[in-house]
């Protein structure tokens, strides 16, 4: 699906915010209403965040795997519709309740687990064809589950801290760990299935209302992760798997001393001679999840800061070459209709703003990026290119209407005059005055966060980069995508012509 074939719009929301009777959100009944609801206002695209398990500060950025799907969004009353599992444990009503991460483990695998065994025991069940055809065909599948089950038996210590053999894959080692975790490995199989058996019927369900669905690609894995313990020497570690450098960014918006992510780098020499594999496959997995990804921190491609694996803060690092072009070329190869979007936020430069613009990626503006002073600030209205996406906010950002009050007298003065709204307006006007600004720009694609749809505050905040703790666990209102929001949507956007009005 062409996302910049006409003008259009979506709207931004994770799975794990859908409102239900889990404890977080999930690809059951609630997903499909939010389809059908999105449809309703003449949307045409439907963004997520990585579909991946959440992993360290239970961000999916820092996946143990990126390729398997997240199995806290399977949903349990389809597996029980299934016959996979006799007896659900669910809240009694739908609620809108933060997710409670630390309560998914106990509370939520056991009964995925039930249902993985009850399929493993039934080869004649309806899902067991879907659980082979991945065994046969995904090869990342078993391991992952090889990888999640010696994480088990090993009480959850990452990777690196393993025995020696199995921590350096030694041939022998990897043989007896799988003959020995073969039920476990086998278990892990099956729930991973699960999610795709959820996941791939609702994409289709979206595409078949008209929605592009947008998927997003971290740029940098968890160091405990599968992708690092399976390809160790394309990532810079030393001989116990430990961080020679680390990932982040230097000081910037969000933070004074910069942003300390603790990734493993890539290699990248070791990468090129091996014709950037793994990361084709990586990307080719996450177009069978969706059907446009979002690169994240694109910048990283052109160059990327560098920082000693020991550092307590980003400020000691370095910019050092990415794999640039020659990386761009790998991928026009294998995807020829480059269904990219670059997210060209942060620190640039004229190199990466070259390799971004002659590649033709569309990027990225942000309406709350417009007001640092500089007067050729591209994040304004009447500087935006066409072949972009406009966003109110992104993920990271504080919804407008915590932004608009967190703003001093003469920074909402200035936004004020610009959105041409008096500086003392009611809150729900400054959030739709951005919102329409968003939607009436020349940008092809506008996408507004639901919590900005909402007019909610800080409370609804999905993540705030320069805390560890407290995010990624929002969830929508049961009664937020209403039909008069979904009426009120399609009014404006039928307006600027992002919908046809007939």
């Amino acid at each position: 699906m062409d996302l910049f074939d006409r003008r259009q719009f979506g709207i931004l929301l994770h799975p794990s915010s859908f409102p239900g009777r889990d404890l977080i959100g999930t690809l059951g009944d609630e997903a499909y209403a939010f389809v059908d609801w999105l449809s309703s206002t003449g949307a045409g695209a439907w963004q997520i965040l990585p579909l991946t398990m959440n992993g360290q500060h239970e961000s999916p950025y820092f996946s143990s795997s990126a390729f398997g799907g997240n199995p806290w969004l399977i949903d349990l009353p389809d597996l029980h519709r299934r016959g996979l599992l006799p007896q659900l444990h669910l809240r009694d009503s739908v609620t809108d309740a933060a997710v409670p991460f630390d309560d998914l483990p106990r509370v939520k695998l056991p009964q995925l687990m039930e249902a993985a065994d009850r399929l493993l025991s039934d080869d004649d069940h309806p899902a067991r064809e879907h659980l082979e055809r991945m065994r046969a065909t995904e090869p990342w599948l078993t391991d992952t589950a090889h990888f999640y089950a010696l994480q088990d038996a090993h009480d959850r210590a990452p990777w690196f801290e393993w025995p020696t053999p199995i921590r350096r894959r030694d041939p022998g080692a990897i043989v007896s760990s799988r003959d020995e975790l073969r039920d476990a490995i086998a278990r892990w199989e099956a729930v991973l299935s699960l999610f795709d058996l959820q996941w791939m019927p609702l994409k289709k369900q979206a595409n078949r209302r008209g929605l592009t669905v947008i998927g997003d690609l971290p740029i940098y894995v968890s160091h405990d992760s599968a992708d690092v313990w399976l390809h160790q020497d394309e990532f810079y570690l030393d001989d116990d798997g430990r961080l020679l450098v680390q990932s982040g960014v230097p000081p910037d918006y969000f933070s004074e001393t910069g942003q300390l992510w603790g990734n493993p780098l890539y290699r990248w020499d070791v990468m090129a001679q091996r014709g950037f594999d793994w990361w084709l496959a990586r990307l080719r997995r996450c177009l069978a999840l969706s059907d446009v990804v979002r690169i994240d921190h694109f910048r990283a491609l052109s160059a990327y800061w560098e920082i000693p694996g020991d550092a307590r803060d980003a400020r000691a690092g370095q910019w050092v070459p990415g794999p640039g072009q020659a990386f761009v070329d790998a991928l026009r190869a294998a995807f020829p209709s480059m269904p990219f979007v670059a997210e060209d936020l942060g620190t640039l430069d004229e190199d990466v703003l070259t390799l971004r613009d002659d590649n033709g990626f569309p990027g990225m503006r942000i309406l709350q990026f417009g007001f640092d002073g500089t007067p050729d600030n591209p994040h304004q209205p009447h500087r935006f290119v066409e072949q972009c996406l406009v966003y109110t906010g992104t993920h990271d950002n504080q919804p407008v209407a915590g932004w608009w009050h967190s703003l001093s007298d003469a920074e909402r003065a200035v936004v004020a005059a610009y959105y041409q709204v008096p500086s003392d307006a009611d809150t729900g006007r400054v959030v739709w005055s951005l919102i329409e600004a968003a939607i009436g720009s020349r940008a092809q694609v506008a996408v507004i966060p639901l919590q900005d749809l909402l007019v909610l505050d800080d409370r609804a905040r999905m993540n705030d980069p320069s805390v560890f703790v407290g995010n990624w666990s929002w969830r929508a209102p049961p009664d937020g995508t209403s039909a008069e929001l979904a009426r009120s949507l399609r009014h404006l956007a039928e307006r600027y012509g992002r919908v046809d009005a007939s």
